[in-house]
């Protein structure tokens, strides 16, 4: 009976011995296009750029090499990439003047600009934002850089205002990523307003206004990084 025994342990462990220089000889499998995308789109939205771009780089290569419908998106995804990686480089070199000028506001607000504009990062602006900043920075940043479920409804509407005063000022980029903004501020109002009067009224008439806007430069109103 022990005979038996170590014989069945003995074909176990060769059996086992097996089955690992066979998954050892297997090559790495490939990451996925959808994976590579969904690690870009995070390493993005934790304002890796460079980390993002190489990612979806890589989601490109799979994309062209299948002639897949991916391809415009992908292509759109890394020309943001660099537009930000930029501006990011435009912010750390406004970050430095300020360590040796920290009263100078028009530098300061540059900075701050660059974070909400075309970062779309209002919890980096807000690092920018101190009592000698312009009153409406102060406000409004802050406000910005808080989960949109946890604003109340009139500062929904307030930040929506706030964000279409600077449509004027971004690229292509920063547009849409402010108009998603405004989309989602005002998304919110609406869910929370209940009332069916003159507020809710215009409030939609400006939610379907960043839509179509939207639509125009071939973006859906996902929702904002908020």
């Amino acid at each position: 009976m022990k005979k038996v025994v170590l014989i069945a342990i003995g074909l176990l462990l060769a059996s086992s011995v097996v089955r690992g220089e066979v998954a050892a000889s297997r090559p790495a499998s490939r990451p996925s296009l959808a994976g590579l995308l969904a690690e870009s789109r995070k390493h993005e939205s934790a304002g890796r750029y460079a980390h993002a771009a190489k990612s979806a780089r890589a989601a490109m290569a799979i994309a062209h090499a299948g002639k897949l419908r991916q391809v415009p998106q992908i292509r759109k995804q890394l020309r943001r990439l660099a537009r930000r990686e930029c501006s990011l480089r435009r912010l750390d070199a406004l970050a430095a003047v300020l360590v040796a000028r920290p009263d100078d506001m028009a530098i300061r607000e540059r900075a701050i600009n660059i974070c909400i504009i075309e970062l779309d990062n209002p919890a980096r602006a807000a690092a920018f934002v101190n009592e000698d900043t312009d009153q409406i920075l102060q406000t409004y940043v802050p406000m910005a850089a808080q989960s949109i479920d946890k604003i109340a409804e009139a500062p929904c509407r307030e930040l929506a205002e706030w964000y279409i005063n600077n449509l004027k000022k971004p690229s292509r980029f920063g547009r849409v990523a402010m108009l998603r903004r405004v989309a989602g501020y005002y998304g919110r109002f609406l869910k929370l307003h209940k009332s069916d009067d003159a507020e809710r009224r215009a409030a939609t008439e400006k939610y379907e206004l960043a839509v179509r806007q939207l639509a125009d430069l071939g973006e859906k109103p996902s929702k904002a990084p908020l």
